[in-house]
Order: C-alpha cells, then sequence, then structure tokens
C-alpha cells in the first residue's frame, strides 16, 4: 500500500524543457519538437533545434535564470497527479523532489515555482538533491520523467510511475491516457 507520493518538479509537474527552449527562441511548440534521438541530453537537444552547436554544457545552464526556474509552466498532468496524490495519501504525505543544477539561482527558482503553482499546503513539503532512491521503500511511489531515477527508485523497493516524455523510453504515449491506465493499480 502506497502511503506517501513523491512528484519530480521539471518535466513532471511543470514543461521546464518547453519554457528553457523558448527561453532561448527555440522552435519548441510542445513536445513533438524535442529531438528524441538526444535523449536526456538537453544541450544536444538545444543545439538540433537551434541547427548548430550554439551552446555549450556551461553556456546553456549558466544561461537558465532564477525566473526561469520559477515561470515554468505547470505541465497538463499536474493537477490530476497532485488530486490523485491527495485522494491517495492525504496532503501531508506529498512531497516536491528536485535535483537543481550547481547554481544556486537554480534552487531558489525552483522554491519559488514550488510557492507560484502549489497549494499554500505544498509550499514547505519538498526534498532537494540528486539521489532520489535514498526515499524509496515499500510504500514510496516516485513520478518521474527519468528512466535512471525511476529504475534507482524500483531497485531499492520503492514503487515508480515514468511520465512519458520524448527524452525518455516511454516517448510516444499519451501521458494523460497512460496515467489513467496505471494509475487504478496503486
Amino acid at each position: 500500500m502506497i502511503d506517501n507520493v513523491l512528484l519530480d518538479i521539471d518535466g513532471v509537474c511543470n514543461r521546464f524543457h518547453y519554457h528553457v527552449f523558448n527561453h532561448f527562441g527555440l522552435p519548441y511548440h510542445d513536445d513533438s519538437y524535442y529531438p528524441v534521438e538526444c535523449g536526456w541530453d538537453m544541450v544536444a537537444a538545444a543545439n538540433k533545434l537551434a541547427g548548430c552547436n550554439r551552446f555549450t554544457t556551461t553556456s546553456f545552464w549558466k544561461s537558465i535564470t532564477r525566473e526561469v526556474w520559477a515561470t515554468a509552466p505547470v505541465s497538463e498532468e499536474f493537477d490530476l497527479l497532485l488530486e490523485w496524490s491527495k485522494d491517495q495519501v492525504g496532503q501531508e504525505h506529498i512531497f516536491f523532489l528536485t535535483s537543481p543544477t550547481l547554481d544556486a539561482d537554480s534552487v531558489a527558482g525552483k522554491l519559488e515555482w514550488i510557492q507560484r503553482c502549489a497549494p499554500k499546503w505544498m509550499h514547505r513539503q519538498y526534498m532537494i538533491g540528486p539521489p532520489k532512491h535514498l526515499l524509496a521503500r515499500s510504500n514510496a511511489l516516485l513520478f518521474d520523467d527519468s528512466d535512471k531515477n525511476v529504475k534507482a527508485f524500483k531497485e531499492h523497493d520503492g514503487e515508480s510511475v515514468l511520465i512519458p516524455r520524448p527524452w525518455n523510453s516511454m516517448h510516444g504515449k499519451n501521458v494523460i491516457e497512460y496515467l489513467e491506465e496505471v494509475l487504478p493499480w496503486f
């Protein structure tokens, strides 16, 4: 039985990729524009969209300001995930998980995003850091867009759902339809 739900922020609760690519003026109207062959590598995807090697890893990530992190639009499934989670485990057992870059503006912007986009009861329910699998246990469910995070969480006895995105192994699936199919199992 699930009694804790962990929600990844970027790529699950918000449309960070969309927002960043538009911030850079790249042609990205929806996820069908994402170059699937780039996988998880956002810098390679940005360069592919730009049609040249416009970005280095350092220049790309340093160009993302606090405001960009803070103003990423919510994902289409954010409300569904939040309401489903609240119905399953109650408000006090839902947490955001996020792995910021090394830039302090990333952390600050993500916290501002929580305050701007999440209900007030979620404003202090977050955990920050890359080792999400350390929170895995049989009664915890992670929603994430990273194959690696989902796999590690399962390997440490947690439950997890990979949110279909063009950069992961579930690319091409309709997210809402997929969630309506898998959520009843938990």
